[in-house]
């Protein structure tokens, strides 16, 4: 006899309830982040729920639960070393002056460097107040990412957030500028 959809939401609630605290516990050891754990934990069963077969003999779970909340946290590891070494690099970089800004030795090289300038100003007005002051602090005063935090009253996670993001958006515009400039 096949089990209803209320028979089943009643025994994933039983087992969420049983598992959950668990492997949220297990993320928050290894992550030391009660966010990164929470959004593992979630991720988690959020697959679960679309997959009944995996946890249905809840028996068996222990260890796939164990080996899939590793992978996560592994995953999550990966994602933010990348995110720290894009960073770190851009940083680095001084991005204006150095990523986009050019030494003009013809006057078809001075309007491209203007036009990108202004591009990159465009995209810095279009982004929210709070984004683009964190992001200015950063590049254009040259503060480092815990005096921001401290001096706004945010996160540094949320300082690391704000100027990743606007990272990604100029470096559309950096994209843009250079698809339109080799197939003109």
């Amino acid at each position: 006899m096949s089990k209803t959809t209320s028979d089943k939401d009643s025994l994933f609630e039983r087992f969420y309830a049983d598992n959950f605290p668990k492997v949220k516990n297990f993320a928050l050891l290894l992550t030391k982040s009660e966010a990164d754990a929470e959004d593992i934990a979630q991720s988690i069963f959020m697959k679960l729920w679309i997959r009944p077969d995996l946890w249905e003999n809840a028996e068996s779970m222990a260890g796939y639960l164990y080996v899939v909340t590793r992978n996560e946290i592994f995953a999550l590891f990966r994602h933010q070393k990348i995110e720290r070494g894009y960073e770190e690099k851009m940083e680095r970089s001084h991005i204006v002056d150095e990523l986009w800004a050019e030494n003009a030795s013809t006057p078809l090289d001075d309007i491209y460097y203007k036009e990108k300038l202004m591009l990159i100003e465009m995209a810095l007005r279009r982004m929210p107040a709070s984004r683009r002051e964190v992001f200015e602090m950063s590049r254009f005063e040259g503060l480092p990412n815990k005096e921001i935090a401290a001096r706004l009253d945010i996160p540094l996670r949320t300082v690391e957030d704000h100027i990743y993001k606007t990272l990604l958006e100029l470096r559309k515009v950096l994209m843009f500028v250079i698809f339109f400039r080799l197939f003109p």
